[in-house]
């Protein structure tokens, strides 16, 4: 009865949480990768946001590219991952692509604060942990994971 209980705890919690799903990039260029800083948030990150209702992974990334840094890919990125994140008692999905062939314009977006680009192997002191082991999976320094 006690499993029971807990299985049925369990759905119902999955069923009243709040799910997210988002899309981000590795924008590769050479030995190099674009990271940003949000105004909403520190350390440095890869570029990326919410999957619209309606939208694919791949649309939201082209979305949140131009907007954030005005990036316009020439190629269809390549997917390095899926992967859940459970913090703060919600479900966040997150797919994330490599994008290594584009063209960039000019872009202004009131939540970033600054776009830059680092050294691939060389990464910025307050790179956030997860954009770091996103990068590390992209070299082969560690295994790809399931978990954020």
């Amino acid at each position: 009865m006690i499993k029971f209980y807990w299985k049925i705890k369990n759905i119902l919690l999955s069923l009243l949480s709040k799910k997210t799903m988002g899309a981000r990039a590795l924008v590769i260029q050479e030995d190099q990768i674009l990271l940003v800083k949000h105004t909403y948030t520190p350390g440095w990150c890869t570029i990326g946001g919410g999957i619209d209702a309606g939208e694919s992974g791949i649309q939201a990334l082209k979305r949140e590219l131009t907007e954030e840094v005005g990036i316009k890919l020439m190629e269809s990125p390549v997917l390095l991952g899926f992967y859940h994140n459970p913090k703060e008692h919600r479900d966040d999905y997150v797919v994330v692509y490599v994008c290594k062939e584009f063209k960039r314009e000019e872009a202004s977006s009131p939540e970033i604060l600054e776009a830059r680009w680092f050294p691939i192997k060389d990464l910025p002191h307050d790179v956030t942990p997860g954009t770091k082991r996103r990068i590390e999976e992209y070299l082969g320094q560690r295994s790809l994971s399931e978990m954020w």
